[in-house]
């Protein structure tokens, strides 16, 4: 791993601690461990960069903390590289017609995700973690740049959604988001590696859920969490403890790049 440049890391169960019904933020949910790693990273010539579904918006803080100028977010649909936004992909507003009119018919209750904020509508039930500062808006109004949705399920029947050019990404235990059928975190990867010149064979990831699997895919060498999901472990190439026993620390450790 001496020829290693680039470490993409997922935040919701990587980076932080899943949020388990209190109300902490995201930035509270962050081991110390992990702080102290990452701290360490910056010490080397290996660049960290966020990869998550979340929006800019949600994680600034983390950004800040962690001192990371480089972000992959919305699952690869917005990408920015030391403050330049590269990747702006956004819903066309046929679809996002299609979108709502779906969960609507369903009773089911969503929020709208922009690069930076996240908006519901003034009578939607969804409701938010403590991570989520939602925007209301009339109830007919759709914001304007949509990136994706964020939908709950805590029914045991799966969700359905039949629009053309959309899917349903898992992130969480009962969090979906709604995407593009193109759109996933290699996706983003790829812009990323493209506009910063950067080879695969000098990139890493480390991940949890099944939202991160195309992310595997795209670098060179996979590492999945202690606490990920089974298909996660199965597809890496390497599996460091638990967030809760110091997985980032301890998996960059033992590679060596801290």
């Amino acid at each position: 791993m001496n020829d290693l440049k680039v470490v993409f890391f997922d935040v919701d169960g990587t980076l932080a601690r899943h949020n388990s019904g209190d109300n902490s933020s995201i930035l509270e949910r962050i081991p110390n461990s992990t702080i102290e790693a990452i701290e360490q990273l910056h010490q080397t010539d290996v660049l960290p960069v966020i990869a998550t579904g979340r929006n800019r918006g949600m994680i600034q803080d983390v950004l800040e903390k962690l001192q990371i100028d480089n972000l992959i977010a919305n699952n690869g649909r917005f990408v920015e590289i030391n403050g330049k936004v590269v990747k702006h992909d956004t819903f066309t507003d046929q679809q996002l017609r299609l979108i709502v009119q779906s969960f609507n018919e369903q009773g089911i209750p969503f929020c709208f995700e922009t690069a930076d904020h996240l908006y519901k509508n003034r009578n939607s039930g969804f409701e938010p973690d403590s991570s989520m500062e939602l925007r209301e808006i009339d109830d007919d109004a759709i914001p304007e740049q949509v990136i994706q949705l964020i939908v709950r399920n805590d029914q045991e029947k799966p969700l359905s959604m039949e629009v053309p050019g959309v899917k349903l990404v898992k992130v969480a235990k009962t969090v979906y988001d709604v995407t593009q059928d193109f759109s996933n975190k290699a996706v983003g990867i790829q812009a990323f590696m493209k506009e910063s010149f950067t080879d695969k064979s000098k990139t890493m990831a480390f991940g949890d859920e099944e939202n991160d699997l195309e992310m595997f895919d795209q670098v060179h060498f996979a590492v999945a969490m202690g606490n990920a999901a089974e298909v996660v472990k199965k597809r890496a190439d390497f599996v460091t403890t638990s967030i809760e026993d110091d997985g980032i620390y301890q998996g960059l450790h033992h590679f060596k790049l801290i």
